[in-house]
C-alpha cells in the first residue's frame, strides 16, 4: 500500500500490499515474494505473511494482505536499500482436465 517503508533492523515491522480480483470469478492464488539484493535475503524475516496461505480473492474484491517482517541487525551496512515485491499467481484445479 505504502511505496516506501523506513525500517530500523530489529525491529518488527508492518507492511500492507494490496489485492484486487477484477475478474467475474472467485479465484485461489499464491503470492510469491522476490526480493533485492537477493544476498539480503537472509538478513528478512517474515514473521506473518499472507504469502505463507494459498489466498481466495472473491469477484471484484479488493483488500489489504498484511506482512510482519524484521531485518536483522547484521544486515550489511553497505546494504541501505532492501525492495521486497509479490507476484499473485492463481492456483487452477487440473484434475478435472482429460
Amino acid at each position: 500500500v505504502k511505496r516506501k517503508v523506513r525500517v530500523h533492523p530489529g525491529e518488527v515491522h508492518r507492511a500492507d500490499f494490496f489485492v484486487e480480483n477484477p475478474t467475474g470469478r472467485d479465484m485461489i492464488g499464491q503470492a510469491v515474494p522476490s526480493l533485492a539484493p537477493g544476498n539480503a535475503a537472509k538478513y528478512f524475516n517474515k514473521t506473518e505473511c499472507f504469502c505463507f496461505t494459498q489466498q481466495l480473492v472473491k469477484a471484484g474484491e479488493r483488500r489489504r494482505l498484511p506482512l510482519h517482517f524484521i531485518i536483522s541487525p547484521e544486515l550489511p551496512k553497505r546494504v541501505n536499500t532492501v525492495t521486497l515485491s509479490y507476484t499473485f499467481f492463481e492456483i487452477k484445479d487440473d484434475s478435472n482436465d482429460t
